[in-house]
C-alpha cells in the first residue's frame, strides 16, 4: 500500500510557495506516494497538479505588504466563524486522509495569521494511535521576526512537534542560522535536500527577448512601470519585450505593439525564459533559481522592507557568485535600469556548482523521516 501523504500550505502575497509545495506534490507522487494537498491560498485551477487529492480551504491573502492582516475572497476581513469553517475542512481533510507523513510549508517559521488552524491539525496528529511522521518545509531564508520571545517560540513549536525541519537549499551557499539563528538548536532535524527548481530546456539560437517577469504579481506594479519605462528610453527597445504581470496582478493590458506584450502568464514561460537575451525580475525563490539554471543573463530586484529581508539576502549571494546583478528596490529608476539591462542582455553567466537536486533530494528526506 502506498503511503500517504499531506500537505498544508498558505501563500499570503505572491504565488512561489504554492509553486514549491507544487513541485513536491509531484515529486512525491512520481516517488509512489498518495499526496494530498490542502491550499489556503487563491489557487488557479490551471495551477492545481494533477494526479493528487486537492484541497481548497477558504481562501485567504494578505491585505498589504505588511502581512498584518488578512482578508478573504471579497477582500474583506474574516469573521471568527470564516476560520473555524477553515479549521473545520482541515481537520476534515486530515482525518480522511490518516496521512503516514505531515508536512506544513513555513509553518512555525511563519504564517502567524493563520496559526490557530496550524495547531489544530498538530494537535490532531499528536493524539492519533499512529502518528504521522511530521515535517516542515522551509525555504533556504527564514524571514526572523523582530521580537526575540516570538523566534524563540517557534524554534520551540518545531522542537514540540516537529520530526524534522526540510531546508529547500544548498548548505555550502547558505545555511538556515545565517537567517534565523536561533534554529541552530535543531541543526540536528535540519535536512537540507538542495534547491527545488524545474527542470529548464536548453536555449535554441540566438537570444533576443527581453523578459520581465514579477512572480505572482501581488507586489510587481513598481518594478512593472519601472521596466515599461526603461524600454522606452534604452537602446534594446528595438528588441522584443514581454512583461509576465504575474496571475494575481490587477491588470495586464496589451500595448498594441508588435514587440512589446504584457500578459499576466505566459504558458511557455520557462521556454522563453531560457531563451531570453536578458531577464529582470524580482528575486523570488523560484524565478531566481529558474533564470540561473538557464545560464539566462539577470537583472533582479529584491521585493524588500523593513520586515521582509529574504529576498535581498539570497539575490546577494547570487551576485556574489557572479550570476545576477541586484538593483535595491529603493534605485529602481527608468534611466538607470535602462542603462543596466544594456549592459547585462546578453553577457555572459558564471559557472557554478549550486545543487539543484531539490526535488529528489525531498523525496530522499521523506523516505528518511519514514526510516525507510
Amino acid at each position: 500500500m502506498s503511503r500517504r501523504v499531506l500537505i498544508w500550505v498558505q501563500h499570503l502575497l505572491g504565488f512561489g510557495h504554492f509553486a514549491r509545495a507544487r513541485v513536491i506534490c509531484e515529486a512525491l507522487r512520481d516517488a509512489g506516494f498518495q499526496v494530498t494537498l490542502v491550499s489556503g491560498g487563491f489557487t488557479p485551477a490551471p495551477a492545481v497538479p494533477s494526479g493528487i487529492d486537492f484541497v481548497q480551504l477558504p481562501p485567504a491573502r494578505a491585505k498589504d505588504e505588511l502581512f498584518d492582516e488578512l482578508v478573504d475572497e471579497h477582500g474583506q476581513k474574516p469573521a471568527s466563524q470564516w476560520y473555524e469553517a477553515r479549521r473545520k475542512a482541515l481537520l476534515a481533510a486530515f482525518h480522511r486522509v490518516s496521512p503516514d507523513v505531515l508536512i506544513t510549508e513555513t509553518f512555525p517559521f511563519g504564517r502567524r495569521l493563520v496559526e490557530l488552524e496550524v495547531l489544530s491539525l498538530l494537535e490532531a496528529a499528536e493524539r492519533c494511535v499512529n502518528r504521522p511522521r511530521i515535517i516542515c518545509s522551509v525555504r533556504d531564508v527564514l524571514q526572523r521576526p523582530r521580537k526575540a520571545l516570538r523566534a524563540a517560540d517557534m524554534v520551540e513549536r518545531a522542537s514540540r512537534y516537529y520530526d524534522a525541519v526540510m531546508v529547500h537549499g544548498d548548505p555550502n551557499l547558505l545555511r538556515l542560522e545565517q537567517s534565523f539563528p536561533e534554529v541552530a538548536r535543531l541543526a540536528h532535524r535540519c535536512k537540507y535536500t538542495g534547491y527545488i527548481c524545474k527542470l529548464m530546456p536548453a536555449a535554441q539560437g540566438a537570444r533576443q527577448e527581453v523578459l520581465v517577469s514579477a512572480g505572482g504579481g501581488a507586489a510587481g506594479g513598481t518594478l512593472i512601470a519601472a521596466a515599461i519605462e526603461a524600454r522606452s528610453i534604452s537602446k534594446l527597445r528595438s528588441r522584443s519585450w514581454t512583461i509576465v504581470s504575474g496571475p494575481l496582478a490587477e491588470r495586464a493590458d496589451s500595448s498594441g505593439d508588435v514587440d512589446f506584450s504584457i500578459v499576466r502568464q505566459l504558458p511557455d514561460f520557462s521556454a522563453r525564459l531560457a531563451n531570453a537575451a536578458l531577464s529582470i525580475s524580482q528575486a523570488g525563490y523560484n524565478t531566481l533559481l529558474e533564470t540561473i539554471a538557464a545560464r539566462t543573463p539577470a537583472i533582479v530586484v529584491p521585493f524588500e522592507t523593513d520586515r521582509e529581508q529574504e529576498q535581498i539576502m539570497r539575490a546577494r549571494v547570487f551576485e556574489g557568485l557572479g550570476l545576477v546583478r541586484v538593483v535595491r528596490s529603493r534605485e529602481l529608476e527608468p534611466g538607470n535600469l535602462a542603462r543596466l539591462a544594456e549592459e547585462t542582455a546578453n553577457s555572459s553567466v558564471a559557472e557554478h556548482n549550486i545543487d539543484f537536486g531539490g526535488r529528489e533530494g525531498t523525496v530522499r528526506v521523506v523516505m528518511e523521516v519514514l526510516g525507510q
